[in-house]
């Protein structure tokens, strides 16, 4: 079943669209330069042209963010300067101590006077310098200098070993394996012992020919080997050279030191071949290489 209930009737008129003049919310309207003429005040006398205006200046400038990043650079680095100027001038870094390591025969007074380098900063101690200083010393034969962080140098020495003993004038010295005169006296019980035929006296520090002693060291060391003898003596003559003597009475001349090893093995095959001619001889000369002479 269908029920009609009553409704208003319907609006039957027609609909008009109607045009506004303001502009509707959110839009924005293009603005107009209005120029306003200024008149003179009703009910008072006309004015007179004016003078000059005088305004005070603004001051509304304002640091742009570069200069702002500049001036922030230019006052670290200013900082950082002066910090690095008072650690370099600190005497907190200031040389106050030096560690001497490795003396047995020098005193550590003597090597720090020799450097010269106590009081002196940590940054800009020359240490090449005092290196070059101490070895000129005749008894050092390497030197090693480092900082230890904030105010003391090391310093490691190592000494010259005695090696053997150079007999001059009747006075021996001893001597090590470079020839360097150490001191007056023997070296050690068992060590090569040369003798000079060169006048005059030796002092600390001096070298002596280092052919006579690179020809010793080798002679002690080989000639038992390919001999089967002992060095007795080990001299240097003026006009000769180097001349051995074993334990078993023979003299050999050398010269210099060259080719030992080959001279060594001249003798031996002489002396194999003078024992089988039953050929008796006390001095060999072996300073012309393959030209050996018998005496």
């Amino acid at each position: 079943m269908i029920v009609k209930r009553n409704r208003p009737p319907k609006d039957t008129r027609t609909r008009t669209i109607v045009r506004r003049t303001r502009a509707a919310v959110g839009v924005s309207r293009p603005r107009m330069i209005v120029r306003r003429s200024r008149g003179a005040v009703v009910g008072g006398p006309p004015r007179g042209p004016r003078g000059p205006r005088f305004s005070w200046p603004s001051f509304s400038w304002r640091p742009s963010r570069g200069l702002l990043l500049l001036s922030s650079l230019l006052g670290t680095l200013a900082l950082f300067g002066y910090g690095a100027f008072w650690v370099w001038n600190s005497p907190f870094f200031k040389i106050s101590e030096v560690e001497v390591l490795g003396t047995e025969r020098i005193s550590a007074a003597s090597v720090i006077e020799t450097t010269g380098i106590l009081g002196e900063s940590m940054f800009d101690a020359d240490l090449a310098a005092a290196q070059r200083e101490l070895y000129k010393e005749p008894l050092v034969y390497g030197v090693r200098i480092e900082r230890d962080w904030p105010h003391t140098i090391r310093i490691t020495i190592e000494e010259r070993r005695p090696w053997g003993t150079w007999e001059q004038s009747s006075v021996e010295y001893t001597i090590d394996r470079e020839g360097v005169v150490l001191g007056v006296g023997p070296a050690p019980e068992g060590s090569p012992v040369i003798r000079s035929s060169e006048p005059g006296n030796r002092v600390q520090g001096d070298r002596v020919d280092y052919q006579a002693v690179d020809a010793a060291a080798e002679l002690y060391e080989k000639l038992p080997r390919q001999l089967g003898t002992t060095v007795a003596e080990v001299a240097f003559i003026q006009g000769k050279g180097v001349q051995v003597t074993t334990t078993n009475g023979l003299t050999a001349l050398f010269g210099d030191s060259s080719a030992i090893s080959y001279k060594l093995s001249v003798w031996a095959a002489l002396a194999a071949e003078a024992q089988a001619r039953r050929i008796n001889y006390t001095t060999i000369d072996l300073r012309y290489g393959n030209r050996p002479v018998l005496q």
